[in-house]
């Protein structure tokens, strides 16, 4: 799973060419990327506060933080900012450029 979200992210990382109805597939599916390496730490993440001394999961875990972060970094970068935090990182107020809800 975590190979996937990565192969997911350096794609649309690079794809920055795409018409309006791939863009928007592209989006949905960068999202929904982000959206499964979150769940997947957060899930580890409860697995931990039990077994805290599981080196593998502790591996997985961190993994799946940087999965997260490699797919919200190529969302930014081909769309919008995902938190205010993020936005005006060019030094323009792109904030409000994002769709909200964001809709797929």
């Amino acid at each position: 799973m975590a190979n996937n979200m990565n192969n997911r992210s350096r794609v649309y990382a690079r794809n920055e060419n795409n018409n309006s109805n791939n863009s928007q597939a592209a989006c949905s599916e960068l999202l929904k990327a982000i959206m499964e390496a979150d769940f997947f730490a957060q899930d580890l993440k409860l697995y931990l506060d039990t077994h805290p001394d599981d080196v593998k999961a502790i591996e997985m875990f961190r993994e799946a933080v940087k999965q997260s972060k490699a797919c919200k970094a190529a969302f930014e970068d081909s769309f919008y900012p995902l938190t205010a935090h993020s936005a005006g990182k060019d030094g323009e107020w792109d904030w409000l450029c994002g769709m909200f809800p964001p809709q797929s």
